[in-house]
């Protein structure tokens, strides 16, 4: 059992990593596409339905379904207003979409919220749109 949560995990990654630099296009390193992932729910998020919601969104997102997981991270934001990750992972999905401008509004409230946490506050993605 835990094997195949294992093998399915380092497919995921591997997968993820392998996208992530192919699609890089613009002469990027694999590293700079990583510091743009999703986000997963940390911990000590007050609302659990709203960390459950963000995760299912990282989930999709990490997939290329931006539009899909752009919904989960708005329910997770509207029961949960202030969760910064729900905020940053929507303006990744927003700016995979190419809704730039959505993008940064995410951005600024996942700043706003999320200053803290360095995962955020030093996102090269983050910092591209609030022009930092």
């Amino acid at each position: 059992m835990y094997t195949s949560k294992f093998v399915v995990a380092a497919v995921f990654f591997l997968s993820t990593v392998t996208a992530c630099y192919s699609n890089s296009g613009s002469g990027g390193s694999a590293k700079s596409e990583s510091e743009n992932a999703p986000l997963m729910s940390p911990d000590n998020v007050a609302n659990k339905d709203a960390s459950a919601k963000n995760n299912e969104g990282v989930d999709h997102l990490s997939q290329g379904h931006f539009d899909v997981s752009a919904g989960y991270f708005k329910e997770a934001i509207a029961m949960q207003p202030d969760f910064a990750e729900a905020h940053y992972n929507l303006g990744v999905a927003l700016d995979g979409a190419g809704d730039h401008g959505g993008a940064t509004e995410a951005f600024k409230k996942a700043k706003e919220f999320g200053a803290g946490n360095p995962k955020i506050a030093d996102s090269a993605i983050l910092k591209k749109h609030l022009g930092m």
